[in-house]
Order: structure tokens, then sequence, then C-alpha cells
């Protein structure tokens, strides 16, 4: 990606990024991958954006000084409350709210700023417009995802993944009769702790999997839900106008020669290299295979 033009990478840390096993680095890859990028006058970022459960958080901890030792001074995190523990311990790390986080608005921006993060990431669907009003907030680093999937659901903020993978439990064992004061239990089932620290802030692609509809018993279809890619390469120039600190494509579940190229249109983009006839016609569209979503 640096060959192509990126100014830095974000790379997921085993057992600590979102992308889960397919996309990590163990220690020996991320010692590597920061030599490479820091030979290349560029910057690697760790993402540390599962959302660790109470045991885990002093495992967590236990990283950071390697890589502050290593050279590696930038994570990004989706959980509020860790991003707030990472600022109490380590004054000298620089904290990227996630897009996971939610923040879409000034109000939210000055909010994790006052939090302590040192940046915070927008969804594609904030426009310039909103950009340049957000960028009154000062003191803190903004970063637009131009090239991203909308999600029927809030990006970073789904609960399938605990849906499917936590067992819920009787409502009976939930609601003993004799606590409920009624002669019998409940019936039913109930999903029990948190349905968002259950999938452990991970991403299992649910809403990628085939969903079978059924009328009557009887199965009637396959369908995937809905997911659009979102592309402003055409407003490159209105984001920085309006002030965007980095512009930030979501690639970690594309092929590498296809993110190779994507990250090739936008440094072009950016530079303000001229296209060519045929690709001035279709400026504003990317391939197909340049969906950030593998369906």
């Amino acid at each position: 990606m640096i060959d192509a033009g990126a100014d830095a990478v974000y790379v997921g840390l085993k057992n600590w990024s979102r992308g889960g096993a397919r996309r990590e680095l163990d220690w020996k890859e991320l010692v590597a991958a920061q030599r490479e990028v820091a030979a290349a006058g560029r910057t690697l970022r760790v993402a540390l954006n599962t959302i660790p459960k109470p045991p885990e958080r002093a495992q967590l901890f236990e990283r950071i000084p390697a890589l502050l030792d290593l050279g590696i001074d930038e994570v990004i995190v989706n959980d509020i409350g860790i991003l707030a523990a990472l600022r109490r311990r380590f004054s000298a790390l620089r904290l990227t709210a996630s897009i996971g986080c939610g923040a879409q608005t000034v109000a939210d921006v000055a909010f994790f700023r006052k939090l302590g993060a040192h940046a915070v990431v927008l969804p594609g669907t904030v426009s310039p417009a909103e950009m340049r009003e957000i960028r009154s907030i000062r003191g803190i680093s903004v970063e637009i995802m131009i090239h991203m999937v909308e999600e029927f659901v809030l990006l970073g903020k789904c609960s399938m993944p605990s849906y499917v993978h936590l067992k819920p439990s009787p409502l009976s064992a939930v609601f003993p009769a004799e606590a409920s004061g009624a002669g019998d239990a409940p019936e039913g089932m109930r999903l029990t702790g948190s349905v968002k620290r259950g999938g452990v802030g991970a991403c299992f692609r649910i809403c990628q999997q085939s969903w079978e509809l059924f009328a009557g018993g009887r199965r009637v279809d396959t369908r995937l839900f809905p997911g659009r890619q979102i592309s402003r390469i055409a407003e490159v120039e209105a984001y920085a106008e309006a002030g965007a600190d980095v512009l930030k494509l979501q690639g970690r579940s594309l092929p590498v020669e296809l993110l190779a190229a994507l990250v090739r249109r936008y440094r072009d983009a950016i530079d303000g290299r001229r296209a060519s006839a045929a690709d001035e016609a279709r400026s504003t569209t990317l391939p197909a295979a340049w969906a950030v979503v593998g369906r």
C-alpha cells in the first residue's frame, strides 16, 4: 500500500483486531511491517478495535509499552471506555476514535476531544459541508472514511454477532417462578449479557451470510442484506477544502492487488493528477470489484 501512495496504513494486531485472524499480524510480522514502513518515511498504525472483556483489559494494557518501544505510537480503538483508560495510562499514545465509536456531528467530535482522543473517524455519509462545520472544533484531527460500505445498521455498531454467537437462556432460568410471584415461570428465551460485548467487538460478517426466508414452514428464498458501496472520490478536493485531515479507505476485505489499485486511484485524485478521457468519464464510479465487502 505504501508503494501505491498511502501515507499511513492501519494493521490489525493478533487477537485485538475486528478484522479477525484472516487479517491480523503476529508480533514478528508487525515488527517487519514497522521496519518497512518506517524506512519508507510513512506511518504504521495499529488497530486495537475489539472490545476487551474485563479479564482481557490488563492483557491489552501490557501490549502498549512494547508497541511504543517499537516506534508505534498511534492506535485506533472503538470502545469509549478503553479509549479513556488508555489516555489515563499512556500519555505518549496517540488515540483515534474508530468509526465504530459513532461520531457524526460537531458535538460528537467535541466529546471525543474532551475525552482525550487525538483523532476521530467519521463515516463517508458526512458531507463536505458538514465536515466544514465539524472543523470548527480545534485540537483534534478529523478523518473521513471516503471509501466504505454503507451498512443497513450504523457502521461499527452492529450487534448481530452477539445474537448469533451467544447462547440464550430460558426465561425460567432468568425469572424463576418463586421470584416472579406467579404460579408458573414465563415461557421463552432471553439473551443475557451485553449484545455488544457478546461479539467482543469482532466482525463475523453475519450480514454477508445468506439468510433463508420461510413462509408457512417452507423455505421460499435466500437473500443477502443490502449493502451499498460509498465512493466519494469525486469529492476529494471538497473534503480537503473543508478541512479534513485524513482521507481514509476501508479496504481490509480486499485482496492486496485490488486494494493497491484502489489506493493508487485515490492518491491520483488527491494529488490532482489529470485522468485520461476514459477515466474522466467514469471518475465518480469505481469498478465493482473494488467493493469493500466481499458480496
